[in-house]
């Protein structure tokens, strides 16, 4: 429900965004974004594949930082790295099933190495680093998205923009929520956040025209920056110390999960091969993954003397 109340936002905001452009190289093939249904298949060509018998890999990787009120500085806290997997479905009248799961470690900043234990430079203290294992991160988009508000339904075109520049396709999909936070401060006092969590993504992809184009091609790479905004993460033990964590990330279309990074390749395929690959469709339906949801189920409330 958050990921489709996201993404109603964000078709909301951009639906005046989106408009029909050609390349500036008069390809044969254009791509009316204005309409729903292309903009939808150009989307879905562009983040994974309109084979639904293949699985798609995307890495990122880059800084978090803590920004903290409005007089001090941004500070740069921890890497992060990780990749998703994902499958995409089309049913019936152009409505696609995503069904993507996700994984991410963090990095020491100056080595690169991966952390199981973190020097928290806010509280002083060293934590247990936990990273993000989303087994379950599916999603259906369609052309026309529709959600009952308060007994009255609405329909919202999904049209998020698109520029294209030089023969570069440029895709911008912006995602913000804020909602109650599951993890409750009073039972997770030094992990929670607080009541209501907000978070914000911004994903910028860039792509070939003429590869988003071609009709005989299923899919199109792509280059692009993800940017975050999010409470504390649970594991860092800030509790509801003001602040907020910013995310800046570089983002890549691999294709097969093969072509990761060697570091990450070879950590995942030693600890969590399961992440290498997509979920199955009978994982539709159930509840999606958060960092917050997984870590409440691996984790135990710590205490302030100790873990």
């Amino acid at each position: 429900m958050l990921l489709l109340n996201s993404l109603l936002g964000a078709a909301t905001s951009a639906a005046g965004g989106a408009r029909n452009l050609a390349s500036d190289n008069n390809d044969k093939a254009l791509i009316d974004f204005s309409n729903p249904a292309e903009n939808l298949k150009a989307f879905v060509k562009l983040t994974g594949s309109l084979d639904p018998s293949v699985e798609i890999t995307g890495w990122f990787g880059g800084t978090i930082y803590a920004v903290i009120g409005d007089q001090t500085k941004v500070e740069p806290l921890i890497g992060v790295e990780g990749c998703g997997v994902n499958r995409i479905q089309r049913m019936s009248d152009d409505v696609y099933r995503i069904f993507n799961r996700e994984f991410a470690v963090y990095k020491d900043l100056k080595t690169g190495a991966y952390l199981d234990r973190w020097f928290n430079p806010l509280n002083q203290e060293t934590v247990d680093v936990f990273p993000i294992m989303n087994r379950t991160v599916n999603a259906e988009i369609a052309p026309i998205l529709r959600q009952d508000f308060d007994g009255t339904m609405v329909e919202i075109p999904f049209t998020p923009p698109w520029l294209v520049q030089q023969g570069t396709a440029f895709s911008v999909l912006e995602l913000h929520a804020v909602f109650d936070n599951p993890m409750k401060p009073e039972e997770w006092p030094r992990e929670s956040a607080g009541p209501i969590n907000r978070t914000s993504e911004m994903f910028n992809r860039a792509t070939s025209y003429a590869q988003l184009a071609d009709p005989d091609q299923p899919q199109a790479d792509y280059t692009g920056t993800w940017v975050r905004l999010s409470p504390w993460l649970p594991w860092m033990l800030m509790g509801q110390s003001q602040g907020h964590l910013l995310y800046r990330t570089f983002m890549q279309k691999t294709g097969s999960a093969s072509n990761l990074p060697p570091q990450l390749l070879d950590y995942m395929t030693r600890n969590h091969p399961d992440f290498l690959s997509a979920p199955s469709p009978e994982t539709w339906g159930s509840p999606n993954d958060s960092s917050f949801t997984v870590y409440m189920e691996n984790r135990k409330p710590v205490a302030k003397e100790g873990r």
